[in-house]
């Protein structure tokens, strides 16, 4: 109970620093944006505050990482300006969907917490790197590098294990059962992240979309054993970014998408490729102009990524721990393996059809809201299909064993994306409707 308790301490100190950040938000985000994005503001501080606790050479401790959060949420209080953005409340029109959702993820809370659904990755490697990180107070980089080391996937980054570790320190033991509330809280920031993607549209769409991910989700999470896995973040960094590919760039929105882009590179080694999707995404739209404005826009951007990844990478290198993906080079014979394998994922029950969805796709790139989305989708997919066509494992097996893991990165960002793009058009020519009655001026429509 106590450690259960440590995690949503710890979660609720993370927020807190994360919603103090200035420019969070802009004027068309609600609420829950501030919350969705201010938690993975606060994940990303964390990670780069134990990331230089260990180039200092500090060991990780209460007294260590306590001032470090306390720090940025201080200044913020005193120094930032406080403006609308920061006044704004969560929802308050709850309807069916969001009870739907609620039911979700309480389901899927009082399940992991017996750990009857925790994957085995959790045992293999995230869950074992926490408990050394723990052990240690520090990421254990000789424990990594050890030579039978692989098997705890030592290059991946090292959010997931922190966040475990940095719980077991206020608990003063590792409790494996605490640590899926970290899985829990992913869920939630998602169904939010999805719920604010979706705020445009008509209160109906809204809750059969909230519905639909919520129950898909929580099925498959418990089918296929997700609580304790690292796969919820780059889905709700995906997740998180789409209000701020959905309008025109602004400040706020760059900021969002580099927060957004961070946290995916903080979790897995396919965020670093998700991270710069989305940064690349974001520039194409509104391109650098202008030395100084073009230097703090870049800097909002893509210094949070780069300060995630710069580190990271030079400690991999320094150890050695990047594992060498084996390549053959594209055959014939591994096409030919694939496509079957492709379809066998789309047609497991543990999607219970909803993988299908994937095929929506090419809609998304149709619309002009949604094309950037569906930019950053494809490419991530187009990624994960090449290292399947050249990897020198055994292709079917690879793909039946990891790609419905992987799908999960994307899928929900595909459901919310097409919900989302679909009524957008309605709602912003009532929106101009609207200022036309307002204005008295008239609108001519070809």
């Amino acid at each position: 109970m106590i450690a259960a308790l440590c995690v949503v301490v710890l979660a609720a100190i993370l927020l807190l620093a994360g919603t103090r950040l200035p420019g969070l938000t802009s004027a068309s985000d609600g609420g829950l944006c501030r919350v969705v994005t201010g938690a993975l503001a606060g994940m990303v501080l964390f990670h780069l505050l134990v990331t230089l606790l260990d180039l200092a050479g500090l060991r990780w401790s209460v007294l260590s990482l306590g001032p470090g959060l306390a720090l940025p949420v201080a200044l913020a209080v005193r120094y930032a300006p406080r403006s609308e953005d920061q006044r704004r409340r969560l929802p308050s029109d709850l309807g069916w969907g969001d009870q739907t959702a609620l039911l979700a993820v309480a389901v899927f809370a009082l399940v992991a917490l017996t750990l009857w659904v925790t994957t085995s990755d959790f045992f293999y490697h995230w869950g074992t790197k926490g408990e050394r990180f723990f052990l240690a107070g520090h990421v254990d980089y000789g424990f990594l590098s050890r030579s039978w080391g692989w098997a705890v996937h030592p290059d991946y980054p090292n959010l997931l294990p922190e966040l475990y570790a940095a719980s077991a320190l206020l608990a003063g033991r590792f409790d494996a059962p605490a640590q899926m509330l970290w899985s829990v809280l992913f869920f939630v920031l998602l169904l939010a992240a999805a719920r604010e993607a979706l705020k445009p549209a008509e209160p109906w769409v809204r809750q059969t979309g909230v519905a639909l991910l919520a129950t898909a989700t929580a099925a498959f999470a418990l089918r296929q054993q997700f609580a304790g896995g690292a796969d919820w973040m780059p889905a709700l960094a995906l997740l998180a970014a789409i209000p701020a590919l959905a309008r025109q760039p602004d400040d706020a929105g760059d900021l969002q998408i580099g927060i957004a882009a961070a946290f995916a590179a903080a979790s897995k080694v396919e965020g670093v490729m998700l991270a710069g999707l989305l940064v690349l995404a974001q520039l194409a739209r509104r391109p650098v102009a202008g030395r100084w404005l073009g230097g703090i826009r870049l800097l909002r951007l893509a210094a949070p990524t780069v300060l995630v990844v710069l580190p990271w990478w030079i400690e991999v290198r320094r150890y050695h721990l990047f594992t060498v993906l084996a390549t053959g080079g594209l055959t014939r014979e591994r096409v030919q393996a694939a496509l079957p394998a492709l379809l066998d994922v789309l047609n497991h029950p543990v999607w219970h059809g909803f993988s299908y969805a994937m095929l929506l796709l090419p809609l998304l790139a149709l619309r002009r809201r949604t094309r950037p989305l569906a930019l950053v989708i494809g490419g991530q997919l187009a990624f994960y299909l090449w290292i399947y066509l050249v990897a020198a494992f055994d292709t079917r097996f690879y793909i039946l064993t990891s790609f419905p893991r992987l799908l999960f990165h994307l899928l929900p960002a595909v459901l919310v994306g097409v919900l989302a793009g679909k009524s957008q058009g309605h709602q912003g020519l009532q929106g101009l409707q609207g200022r036309e009655a307002a204005d008295g001026t008239e609108l001519l429509c070809p």
